[in-house]
């Protein structure tokens, strides 16, 4: 089958990072064509070269055998080549519709045609199966919401030859990713070409037909995905073999650190449990359950109309996100971009943020600062590793790994991880994972908010389940494996 898209010797510089090294990538028609790789690795450099948010330093790009360049992602569009990342795009103020249909409004004359756009905007949503009405506001959805919203900006463009799909399900439910990979056989089938770019390996052996890995900016192999085992992609990926994907759990607990009495606000209703000091607690359910309004309001983000929180055996008046911090609260928070960084601030910035009164003498003390963010960025494995670089450059993974860096800083009792490895890949998961046991094993409590059943499994000591802000089932200790926690989600079990 002949290429549509082919990359050859595309080389790629910033300021102190090799992001792509002469990198070779083709892409047929009606192909799904996976990307993989470490964060870093430069698979979101090279899509944002092809859909010309970025410019290349040297090589070419050709499309049907003629070489083009795009200055920018609407030349990229008009030449049908759509881009989804994992970083929404989205006006939060908008309507869906207005979302959808942005720089494409359906016009009458010199004034916008409301009503057929948001006719047209309610067939698509219907045909997707997305929960949410054109004319809703995308700042009142949710994260699973927003992104299919994300994908339907780009697939109802009739041009559409090459679609770039980055992390796509990171924030979608098993039943959603079900609707969007039957979408994907539909592009397929209509010959349009997919380039998918995914750290859960079990899908990219699900959906795609070759497969190529990046690691540290070059290319290492391109190969069919049925000749792959995930064990294969993951030893190609990191450079060595991963044999264990969860670190052993800590099993000795102390003290009743954190209670939480009959809490009710917006999306829950209700919840009671307690967490012991080196306690690793799941909270999972199906998208819309109430965990994140959950551990927002324990954080003080937002507020709960009744119930009670005690931290370490006295009750805790837990407002605001200051009163929280000083109480030893940490939230690492399911949207980093929104609300764990400020993207135009440097690392080492970041990395203080919640430590700034215990370094500043009265004024900042910036060289204490500089030492202990090279330290994280050293412990976390942070690249590039110069706490100099604004945020805004790095990539999700890092970006997260700096938020993580800035609790440990903190040295919190208790952590709040909501979605902690959305959009990680697996070696950089595998660290986090020993990072929260690490810290469970100091005698911290660890809650983990997280739709992937695996993780909540490997990882947390006991589990709740919620659905639709209610618990529903608590499961403990040996119990605490995929079959009951997927059981208790489905509703088979209490």
């Amino acid at each position: 089958m002949a290429a549509i898209l082919e990359v050859t010797g595309v080389s790629k510089q910033f300021p102190g990072v090799l992001a792509l090294d002469n990198i070779d990538f083709e892409v047929e028609e009606g192909e799904v064509h996976a990307l993989i790789g470490e964060n870093g690795a430069g698979k979101s450099t090279l899509v944002k070269i092809i859909t010309g948010a970025y410019q290349k330093d040297s090589g070419t790009i050709s499309i049907n055998g003629k070489h083009v360049s795009f200055a920018t992602p609407g030349d990229a569009l008009a030449a049908g080549i759509g881009g989804i990342y994992q970083e929404f795009s989205l006006v939060n103020t908008m309507t869906v519709a207005e979302n959808i249909f942005l720089g494409q409004q359906p016009m009458r004359g010199v004034a916008i045609d409301w009503g057929r756009m948001n006719k047209e905007a309610g067939e698509l949503l219907n045909r997707f199966g997305v929960n949410a009405s054109p004319t809703d506001l995308v700042e009142a959805l949710g994260m699973a919401t927003r992104q299919m919203i994300e994908i339907l900006k780009v697939v109802h463009r009739e041009n559409l030859k090459i679609l770039i799909m980055d992390e796509p399900t990171s924030s979608l439910s098993d039943a959603e990713a079900k609707i969007l990979f039957e979408f994907i056989k539909a592009l397929k089938a209509a010959h349009v070409s997919i380039i998918y770019i995914s750290h859960r390996l079990d899908e990219i052996r699900l959906i795609s037909d070759r497969v190529t890995i990046f690691k540290n900016g070059a290319k290492v192999t391109t190969q069919n995905a049925d000749e792959l085992t995930i064990d294969d992609m993951v030893t190609q990926m990191i450079g060595a073999e991963l044999k264990e994907h969860y670190p052993q759990k800590c099993t000795i607990f102390g003290e009743q650190i954190l209670a939480v009495d009959g809490l009710s606000g917006k999306g829950f209703e209700d919840i009671c449990f307690t967490v012991r000091a080196g306690e690793v607690l799941g909270i999972t359910g199906l998208v819309g359950a109430g965990k994140t309004e959950l551990l927002e309001a324990i954080f003080g983000g937002t507020r709960f109309t009744r119930g009670k929180i005690q931290v370490g055996g006295k009750a805790a008046r837990l407002r605001s996100p200051q009163q929280a911090i000083a109480a030893g609260l940490g939230l690492l928070p399911e949207s980093r971009k929104e609300q764990g960084l400020v993207l135009g601030l440097t690392g080492a910035h970041n990395v203080s943020l919640a430590s700034l009164d215990r370094i500043s003498r009265p004024l900042l003390d910036l060289a204490s600062e500089m030492k202990t963010a090279a330290e994280s960025y050293s412990r976390l494995e942070i690249r590039p590793n110069e706490p100099r670089t604004r945020v805004v450059s790095l990539s999700g993974g890092n970006q997260q790994k700096v938020v993580l860096a800035k609790w440990l800083m903190r040295d919190c009792d208790v952590l709040l991880f909501d979605e902690p490895t959305r959009g990680i890949d697996v070696g950089a998961k595998f660290q986090i994972y020993s990072i929260i046991v690490e810290l469970a094993k100091q005698g911290k409590v660890v809650i983990v908010s997280s739709s992937e059943i695996d993780e909540i499994s490997g990882i947390c000591n006991r589990v709740l389940v919620m659905r639709r802000g209610k618990k529903t089932a608590e499961i403990l200790g040996e119990r605490v494996n995929r079959e009951n926690v997927l059981a208790a989600i489905s509703g088979g079990i209490e």
